[in-house]
């Protein structure tokens, strides 16, 4: 029971300070973490290989936040189950700010198909979303096909048809199996570790297909060693404003593409997250680095604070959460 100045008990009005004043010193010192963070360098894990679209983001926003912050942020590659060695790492470091992770699609698909270990939306809290590029279907020249039509009668004839990925249980895997339940065809899933090897053999013939960011992709189109056929994406892209879409071709609801987020484990002070969403959204956003993504074929997905930003998480957890059930995919490992 709480004792008043003059020596009498005071059990409620006492009890409202003394709780008011914890209340406030709680406040103050989450905004003392907000002051001084970062105060040491902060390690940003990509859960993906150097060269893919994940690091390639990941590395101009960590140059960015650390000439704005004037702490280094540093790249770290834990690669591995198509994102998930990272994911999990992070999702059991300190929640103090200093341990962050960038993923791609996959954070919210795998879930939905094999037991991981870790929540998405309770073992990570999501703090920005980054960037996104349409998946592409793209073939080595040899495929007697330059337009989706022709892909799809192509398709049709084949016993088998082998198409590259980054891995299982990221959103070009599950773009593949997609397809091939709404037309019916033989696409088989061929998971690579990583964008730039399933790339590599689509450009070598050893697959005659893959399905890729076009990140990933976009210098083998430019070259001519890869031939574009669609884009998986509900809209067409301003980045191939002449490429056509699945919906097009008279499949709805067909909408594929790779985002990347940013998040911090679970319990990480709400101030830091604040903090650190507003930064990133105005790197992500400024013409320069628009200009940088769009060279990269990628693009911003405009301004979202902290529940924005989680809303968006929920609704692709949703989201694929559905896909995997109509296809009725399983995990490739």
């Amino acid at each position: 029971m709480a004792i008043s100045p003059l020596g009498k008990a005071c059990p409620i009005a006492c009890a409202l300070v003394l709780g008011w004043a914890g209340a406030s010193a709680s406040t103050g010192t989450a905004l003392a973490q907000a002051r001084v963070y970062p105060s040491k360098p902060v390690t940003i894990i990509v859960a993906f290989p150097p060269g893919g679209m994940t690091d390639i983001v990941s590395r101009a926003l960590a140059k960015e936040l650390s000439e704005n912050l004037k702490q280094p942020f540093v790249i770290e590659n834990r690669a591995g189950v198509a994102g998930q060695v990272g994911t999990e790492y992070v999702a059991k470091q300190a929640a103090d700010g200093y341990t962050l992770l960038v993923g791609a699609t996959g954070y919210v698909i795998a879930p939905a198909m094999k037991k991981v270990g870790y929540d998405p939306l309770k073992s990570l809290e999501p703090v920005a979303v980054l960037a996104r590029s349409p998946n592409l279907i793209v073939v080595n020249p040899k495929v007697p096909a330059k337009t989706l039509p022709e892909f799809l009668n192509w398709a049709k004839t084949q016993g088998s048809i082998p198409y590259g990925t980054a891995g299982a249980a990221g959103s070009t895997h599950l773009g593949g199996e997609w397809l091939g339940k709404v037309t019916g065809y033989p696409f088989v899933h061929v998971p690579y570790k990583g964008a730039a090897p399933a790339t590599n053999d689509a450009v070598a013939g050893q697959i005659p297909m893959a399905v890729q960011d076009s990140m990933s992709v976009s210098a083998f189109i430019t070259s001519g060693r890869l031939r574009p056929i669609a884009n998986m994406a509900s809209e067409r892209s301003k980045l191939f404003p002449e490429l056509p879409t699945m919906q097009e071709a008279g499949f709805k609801g067909f909408d594929v593409y790779t985002w990347l987020g940013l998040y911090a484990p679970a319990g990480t002070p709400a101030s830091i997250v604040t903090m650190l969403n507003k930064e990133i959204s105005t790197i992500m956003n400024s013409p320069e680095m628009v200009e940088r993504l769009r060279l990269q074929y990628s693009e911003p997905l405009g301004v979202r604070d902290v529940a924005r930003t989680r809303k968006f998480v929920e609704a692709e957890v949703d989201k694929w959460k559905r896909v995997v059930q109509e296809t009725g995919v399983k995990s490739d490992d």
